[in-house]
């Protein structure tokens, strides 16, 4: 079973988030609302940008990730600055045992006037095959 689970403060990282859940054949899960995730083969992360940093509460929930929880992760997310949180999220979970895979998704995100329309269609099927395809390669 796979998982996907997100931070969005503006809805960019929602939209992401659900066409990967789609792709990974799951249902998205705020990480506010996700204490209960059971074992995922692949939990695809996703979160933006804010500050040069991923939110607090995405960090705070991968600080308590527990190696049973997740076999793999995979980062997904949007910024206006292209920036991505696969880093940060390596640096809190690799030395846990929890690989994370060094392909990542990640678009534009609108945000003020920055990048406006995005994610758009095209990025959101972009997302949703990097899901497919990424659960059909067990990466």
């Amino acid at each position: 079973m796979n998982a996907v689970i997100y931070v969005s403060k503006c809805g960019n990282t929602k939209k992401l988030a659900d066409a990967i859940a789609k792709g990974a054949g799951v249902k998205a899960q705020s990480a506010a609302n996700a204490a209960n995730l059971t074992q995922a083969d692949i939990l695809f992360i996703g979160d933006s940008i804010y500050g040069g940093r991923m939110s607090g509460v995405l960090r705070r929930f991968l600080q308590n990730l527990d190696r049973k929880q997740a076999a793999k992760v995979v980062v997904f997310g949007t910024s206006a600055s292209g920036k991505s949180i696969r880093a940060e999220v390596t640096s809190i979970l690799e030395p846990k045992g929890i690989p994370v895979a060094g392909e990542a998704f990640h678009c534009k995100g609108s945000f003020l006037c920055v990048n406006l329309g995005h994610p758009n269609a095209a990025d959101l099927e972009q997302a949703e095959n990097f899901a497919k395809q990424t659960c059909k390669a067990g990466l």
